[in-house]
């Protein structure tokens, strides 16, 4: 097992996007392969996020392992399950995202929520004990404190993204070179908190798609 620092980690969102390509056709396989129109422009290695009528791939952002023509290797999606994705139901779109913009300023231990189960009771009268039932998956969070400073080159345009509830793409690198790759609304305070005497804010990507994870 690794192990895997994160002091020093750095956080970014998407900035500036590609055309968008639409997805005629996405296999059931593992890794999944798309079929996008003529002139896409995706090439290997290229970060896009997906827009697919199957809502477990919907606003995943993903890399191209392969590119053959029109057809695009989804690294690391496994859509093999016709429960999960069902056969022919997911076409969309994606879109490249070109450029990031670093979020800088971000103090150490960002914290994370979610991953479990939103439940329903179910308890029934014979039971003993409270019986609960998973229905659906929570949202991950992750949360950020930084040295808060208005005039640094992101907040105006990031806080315009959480004014408007945008579901934007984030990367986040760790100091090893491995990167995680999601999407999600963004909560920003504009004003400020007090630690130790020094000003602080906090940013918050609540999740909107599946995260990804890749070695570098």
């Amino acid at each position: 097992m690794a192990v895997l620092k994160t002091q020093g980690l750095t956080l970014a969102v998407a900035a500036t996007y590609g055309t968008t390509a639409t997805i005629s056709a996405f296999t059931n396989a593992n890794p999944g392969v798309m079929t996008l129109g003529t002139g896409h422009g995706i090439t290997t290695g290229d970060i896009f996020e997906i827009t697919s009528g199957w809502t477990r791939a919907n606003k995943q952002v993903r890399r191209a392992s392969t590119v053959a023509t029109n057809d695009v290797t989804v690294e690391g999606l496994n859509t093999s399950s016709t429960t999960d994705y069902p056969a022919g139901e997911g076409v969309g779109s994606i879109r490249e995202i070109v450029t990031w913009t670093s979020i800088t300023g971000l103090r150490p231990n960002p914290t994370s929520g979610g991953g479990g189960f939103v439940e329903a009771e179910t308890t029934e009268i014979t039971d003993s004990q409270q019986i609960f039932t998973p229905i659906l998956a929570a949202r991950n969070q992750l949360n950020f404190s930084f040295h808060w400073d208005p005039s640094v080159a992101w907040f105006e345009t990031v806080l315009a993204l959480a004014d408007a509830g945008t579901v934007v793409p984030f990367r986040i690198t760790l100091p090893s070179g491995r990167k995680q790759y999601g999407s999600a609304t963004i909560g920003l305070n504009p004003s400020f908190n007090s630690e130790n005497g020094i000003a602080t804010g906090t940013l918050s990507l609540n999740g909107a798609g599946r995260i990804a994870n890749y070695g570098t």
